[in-house]
């Protein structure tokens, strides 16, 4: 990759005047002001250190963070997938764009598509990854082919169909493929082994909160066999994720959610992560 030549100030600007769901180090020094700092989980993904020579699949992409590091792993090509009409994307009815929308997600409404995004990234990054704007329902290996490696991350939350998701990566993944996803907490460690998964639906922006076996069973259910695992590690917030008062979660301590949300205001949001390979 060779990076743009854009000066550190100007490209600084350019990525001020955008929504990032990412943060992502376009040059030295100039971070874009992300919902999410996805940095310190790179080291908690089960993701291979090395790419060289791989196709690789980034699903659900936004702003093409993983994307990128693929890139920066070897890879031979990496194609990025998302939906670029927000009124397109898999959310309850009740999230829907609109005036219920941003009334009630409020900072949720700020979410555009990723594409700008991405463009201005790749540019300053000097990437070769090509953006498709396509759903994971829709993947298709007589369309798409096959790929050696997929990644996909904080995704099957917002789908009404994880598995059906789920599915459609395994018929285009060729080698193997790793899930890292948001998951509830509290039910993790108190049911370690129980299939658990909690159904919003509602005025969020997501379907499903499984625990983390609840997450390792949707991918079993898939049709893939797990050959690694992580323990639950946390996504911190980044700077555009607005932060609650920590007082109105203390006030609400004797509720799951309660507790939920302190955890996720000091440490970020739960994940897990999981190495699969499809099913012969």
């Amino acid at each position: 990759m060779t990076p743009g030549t854009t000066s550190p100030a100007d490209l600084a600007a350019r990525a001020a005047d955008l929504s990032w769901y990412h943060t992502v180090e376009l040059a030295p020094g100039v971070l874009t002001n992300g919902h999410f700092d996805t940095r310190p989980t790179v080291a908690k993904v089960p993701m291979p250190a090395d790419l060289t020579g791989k196709r690789c699949l980034d699903v659900g992409t936004w702003d093409g963070f993983w994307a990128f590091e693929m890139e920066r792993r070897g890879a031979a090509s990496v194609t990025a997938i998302d939906i670029e009409d927000p009124t397109r994307w898999d959310w309850p009815p009740q999230s829907n764009f609109g005036e219920a929308y941003t009334g009630r997600l409020g900072y949720l409404s700020t979410f555009k598509s990723g594409a700008a995004s991405f463009g201005l990234a790749k540019e300053a990054l000097g990437s070769s990854v090509e953006r498709l704007d396509c759903s994971v329902y829709d993947l298709d290996p007589a369309v798409h082919g096959t790929f050696d490696f997929v990644f996909l991350g904080s995704l099957l939350l917002h789908l009404r169909d994880p598995i059906r998701a789920l599915d459609r990566v395994r018929s285009v993944c060729g080698g193997e493929a790793v899930f890292a996803e948001s998951i509830e907490l509290i039910p993790s460690l108190t049911h370690p082994r129980t299939a658990i998964a909690r159904l919003e639906g509602l005025d969020q922006s997501w379907w499903w909160q499984p625990n983390a076996a609840g997450f390792r069973r949707m991918v079993r259910s898939a049709g893939f066999t797990i050959e690694e695992q992580t323990g639950i590690y946390f996504l911190p917030l980044g700077t555009a994720h607005p932060k609650p008062p920590l007082t109105q979660a203390w006030r609400r301590l004797g509720t799951a959610g309660g507790r939920e949300r302190i955890v996720t205001r000091v440490k970020g949001i739960p994940h897990t992560a999981v190495r699969a390979r499809p099913l012969t």
